[in-house]
C-alpha cells in the first residue's frame, strides 16, 4: 500500500520545490467546500469508518512541508479495485508429527485433474522418504499413484531414465490424473513416515466447472465499519449440500479465527467485520474460504484465500474544495491550490497528496502534477494546501481547466493510509491558458527530463 507514495521518492530526485515558509494562515471553511460524507465511494476508493482517539508514537515531528513535481503525461492508470480469486482446486494438510491416516480426495473431472504431494520441511531426503511412504488408490480401489506419477513426468518432460540413473526413485510430486482413472473419491494413504513429516495435498481440477470465487467487499477495512467478503459459487450443474466455511489468519500468517457465514440471494458472504476490533493489528490480513457439497451425486471441495488492509484510523478528509489559481505580481499563474480538511482525532504527521490533471484534445486525462503536503496535527479539524506548481503543469503543453486526482490522507506516524478518493471529488480549477502560467524553475534533474522530452504527450 505504498506505491502511493511515489511523491515521496520524486522529492529526492530534486525535482520538488518545498514551501517551508510564507503561508498565509489556515483558511476558514467555506460553502464551496464538498464534504465527503455525501459522495458516494468510486471504484478503487478507501474510506474510514469511525475514527479512534489516538497518538501516534513514531513519525510526528512538527513543521509544515509542501511539495510539487511534475510528472510526465501520462494517462492516469485504473485505479487499484478489490481482486476476485478464482478456485478450482482444493487443500489437505497432515500436520507434522501426525499418525498414519488415510485421505479422501474428491475427484469430479479426472481428464486432467493434478494431484501434488508437497512434503512440509525442507530437508529433501526426507522429502524423498516421505514420498516414498504415500499411496493413492482410485475411486474402484485401484493403484494410481504410481500411472499418475509417471504421466506427471512425461507432461513435465522430466528424463525418467537420468533421474532413476541418480538415484531418484519417486522424481516428482505430481500426479496426473486421466480419464479412465475415473471420478469420484479417491483414498491417499500416509504412511507413518509421510505423516511423522507432514503433508500438504493440493487436488487441481482446471476443465471442472465447478468454481469457487471470492471477493472482498474494499481494499481497505476497518473497526466498525462493515466489511466482508463475497462468496460465489458457479457450476453448469446444479449444487446440493453447500457449506462454505471462513477463516481469519493474521498478517503473520497465522491462524487465528472463525468468521460467520451468511447467505445474501444467491451469494454468501464471510462477515470479517462481525470478528475483529480495534484491538487488531494493522497490516495485510488474509480470509480461507472452503466450500463442499454434492454435484451429480459426486462430493466437491473447494478453497481460495484473498486478502485485505485492516486499519485503526485517527482521521479522515472531511471536505475538498476552495480551488483557486495563485498569480503573481505580473498577473501569471505561479500556482494552483486546494484546500483539504483533515479531521483528526489523535496527534500523528499527516500526509495529504494528489494528482493534477489536464485533458488532451481526445478528452484523455492526463497527469501532469503531483504535490504533496505534510504536518504535525493534533485532535480536530485542520486545513492543508496542496499547491501544484504551475510552472510543472505547464511543461506538457495542455491548457484549459485542470482536475484534482487521486487525493489521498496518510498517516506517517503508523505508516498507513487512511483515505483514498480516486476522483478527488471532482474538484476542477478554473481554465487557465498555458500561456498564461509562470515558467517552470529548472533544476538539473528537470533539465535531464526536458532533453529527454519526457513531457511530450504520447498517444
Amino acid at each position: 500500500m505504498t506505491s502511493h507514495r511515489s511523491v515521496v521518492r520524486m522529492a529526492g530526485l530534486g525535482l520538488a520545490v518545498a514551501f517551508l515558509g510564507g503561508f498565509t494562515p489556515e483558511p476558514a471553511v467555506n460553502s464551496k467546500l464538498r464534504s465527503t460524507a455525501s459522495t458516494p465511494l468510486a471504484a478503487g476508493d478507501v474510506a474510514p469508518g469511525r475514527l479512534f482517539a489516538r497518538d501516534a508514537r513514531e513519525g510526528v515531528a512538527p513543521g509544515l512541508v509542501s511539495v510539487s513535481n511534475p510528472t510526465a503525461p501520462e494517462p492516469l492508470a485504473a485505479p487499484a479495485v478489490p481482486e476476485t480469486r478464482r478456485s478450482k482446486s482444493t487443500l489437505l494438510h497432515v500436520a507434522p508429527g501426525s499418525a498414519a491416516t488415510q485421505l479422501t480426495l474428491p475427484i469430479t473431472t479426472p481428464d486432467d485433474a493434478w494431484v501434488m504431494l508437497i512434503p512440509k520441511g525442507s530437508d529433501a531426503k526426507v522429502a524423498e522418504e516421505a514420498l516414498r511412504d504415500v499411496a493413492m488408490f482410485d475411486a474402484r480401489g485401484l493403484r494410481a499413484d504410481v500411472r499418475a506419477s509417471r504421466d506427471g513426468s512425461a507432461q513435465l518432460g522430466a528424463d525418467a531414465d537420468r533421474l532413476k540413473a541418480e538415484g531418484i526413485s519417486k522424481p516428482i510430486s505430481m500426479l496426473r490424473l486421466n480419464r479412465e482413472m475415473g471420478q469420484g473419491l479417491y483414498k491417499l494413504q500416509v504412511g507413518p513416515k509421510a505423516a511423522k513429516v507432514g503433508l500438504a495435498v493440493e487436488i487441481r481440477e482446471p476443465s471442472s466447472s465447478i468454481e469457487l470465487a471470492i471477493t472482498p467487499s474494499a481494499m481497505q477495512l476497518s473497526p466498525e465499519a462493515e466489511g466482508y467478503v463475497a462468496v460465489e459459487l458457479g457450476s453448469d450443474v446444479a449444487l446440493e449440500r453447500v457449506k462454505v466455511e471462513a477463516t481469519l489468519y493474521t498478517p503473520r500468517y497465522e491462524r487465528d479465527r472463525t468468521v460467520p457465514v451468511v447467505k445474501v440471494g444467491k451469494e454468501y458472504r464471510a462477515m470479517v467485520s462481525r470478528v475483529m476490533t480495534d484491538r487488531d493489528e494493522t497490516g495485510t490480513w488474509m480470509v480461507e474460504v472452503h466450500a463442499t457439497g454434492v454435484a451429480n451425486g459426486q462430493t466437491f471441495d473447494r478453497l481460495e484465500q484473498t486478502a485485505f488492509g485492516y486499519v485503526v484510523p485517527t482521521a479522515r478528509i472531511a471536505s475538498v474544495g476552495r480551488e483557486r489559481l495563485v498569480r503573481d505580481g505580473s498577473g501569471r499563474v505561479e500556482a494552483l491550490e486546494v484546500d483539504v480538511v483533515v479531521e483528526s482525532q489523535g496527534l500523528d504527521r499527516y500526509e495529504v497528496t494528489g494528482t493534477l490533471v489536464a485533458t488532451d484534445g481526445k478528452g484523455m486525462e492526463r497527469a501532469v502534477a503531483e504535490a504533496q503536503v505534510t504536518d504535525q496535527l493534533r485532535a480536530g479539524s485542520h486545513v492543508l494546501t496542496l499547491r501544484f506548481d504551475a510552472g510543472h503543469a505547464g511543461l506538457a503543453k495542455l491548457g484549459g481547466s485542470y482536475a484534482l486526482r487521486g487525493l489521498q490522507l496518510y498517516s506517517l506516524g503508523t505508516n498507513t493510509l487512511y483515505h483514498r478518493l480516486n476522483r478527488g471529488l471532482d474538484v476542477r480549477f478554473p481554465a487557465v491558458r498555458v500561456e498564461e502560467l509562470v515558467a517552470p524553475k529548472l533544476t538539473p534533474a528537470l533539465e535531464t527530463m526536458m532533453r529527454e522530452d519526457a513531457f511530450k504527450v504520447r498517444e
